[in-house]
């Protein structure tokens, strides 16, 4: 029980400053920016953010978080929208198809050298992540939880860009993602737990070292 606790501890301080690098801290830039200026001020602050922060991870540790990379996509992914359609609105409705691309990634990267699941263990477990990189069914089986995940959270998404006003769907938006990232979490641990019981075995028990920094 105590390498149990022990193990949660060290995995939320290690998933925290990927958490942050990646999501919290260009959330917060962006609707600062947004409240300080304009949402195109804004929009140019999470470019330069994303891509600084993402150049930096690369110079330092030739790789580039799993999290951060999905950042970069999605903030590219708005951008370009948004300055070919002249609209800064279309910045706040292209969600709904950067969360199916996202779910497409682990689809398109489930049989590739580095999928996109093992680059996310990476960051959050990075001791089993080898183990995990060596069980292409476990990581097809997955792949497919966040495919179907990330497709469901972007039709929510789509319903509640249509049927609510701005600042309702923006908070509504937010809560929707994260119950939608909480399922998609216990059906992995289901999975894992019936068809990998030792890599399980692995995240909970075994010591596991302090995580590095992330570079920020």
């Amino acid at each position: 029980m105590t390498n149990v606790l022990r193990n949660v501890h060290f995995l939320v301080r290690g998933a925290l400053p990927a958490v942050l690098v990646a999501t919290l801290i260009p959330l917060a830039l962006f609707y600062l920016t947004m409240e300080l200026g304009s949402v195109g001020w804004a929009i140019v602050v999470a470019v330069v953010y994303t891509y600084g922060v993402a150049a930096w991870q690369y110079l330092r540790r030739n790789r580039v978080s799993g999290m951060l990379l999905m950042t970069v996509v999605m903030v590219t992914i708005r951008a370009v929208a948004t300055a070919a359609s002249g609209h800064t609105a279309v910045y706040f409705a292209v969600p709904v198809l950067e969360t199916a691309g996202f779910g497409l990634m682990f689809m398109a990267t489930m049989f590739s050298s580095e999928p996109l699941i093992v680059r996310l263990a990476r960051d959050v477990l990075p001791h089993a992540a080898d183990d995990l990189a060596s069980r292409r069914a476990l990581i097809r089986g997955l792949s497919l939880i966040w495919t179907g995940t990330y497709l469901a959270s972007g039709a929510t998404t789509f319903a509640l860009l249509t049927t609510m006003p701005l600042p309702v769907y923006l908070g509504a938006h937010e809560l929707t993602g994260w119950f939608w990232t909480g399922l998609g979490i216990a059906l992995s641990v289901l999975v894992v737990r019936r068809r990998a019981a030792g890599l399980l075995g692995t995240i909970l028990l075994r010591p596991v070292p302090a995580p590095a920094t992330v570079a920020s």
